[in-house]
């Protein structure tokens, strides 16, 4: 086998039954830019920064990879979240890295319902409880994209931490 020429986004595999909701994600697939709003607490002004990505399908459709690049306070930012929904369980699930929000963490989040919601969990503090995280990812337009993110408190506050909004650009 020669790894070199390795990519997950064209490698042949298995057939599998697509259904409605891996429809939805390969309508995903495409370059896309707008604007990152990151808020880093309650009450603190939120700091934009230009967002761009692209989301295509892997492993013949069964998943979409979502790469990203952006900045906060003009130190750039590289990331990664795969989205999935497995049929079986009728569950949505996200892994999320990136080079600021997620540390050396994978964020893994899932979900159940019609949209794109999950939820996960992350360290805050060493002696400190667990916090939460929200994403939900608003698919409803076809040529927009906005995903949110919530920080949820330990006693359940919930408050935006990032707004991404994205339009098609190719």
């Amino acid at each position: 086998m020669n790894n070199k020429n390795l990519n997950l986004e064209t490698e042949a595999t298995s057939p599998y039954e697509r259904d409605s909701e891996h429809e939805r994600l390969a309508r995903l697939a495409g370059e896309w830019r707008g604007t990152a709003r990151t808020i880093m607490g309650p009450g603190a002004e939120p700091l934009d920064a230009a967002w761009e990505g692209r989301i295509a399908g892997i492993l013949g459709g069964r998943f979409v990879r979502f790469v990203y690049r952006s900045s906060v306070e003009g130190k750039p930012i590289v990331g990664e979240m795969l989205i999935a929904f497995e049929s079986g369980e009728k569950l949505w699930r996200t892994s999320w890295v990136d080079s600021f929000h997620t540390g050396t963490m994978i964020l893994v989040s899932e979900g159940r319902g019609t949209d794109i919601d999950v939820r996960g969990r992350y360290f805050a503090a060493e002696g400190h409880p667990h916090w939460g995280w929200r994403t939900v990812i608003d698919d409803a337009q076809a040529e927009k994209l906005t995903i949110r993110m919530y920080n949820i408190t330990p006693d359940g506050q919930e408050f935006l931490g990032v707004e991404i909004t994205l339009a098609r650009s190719a």
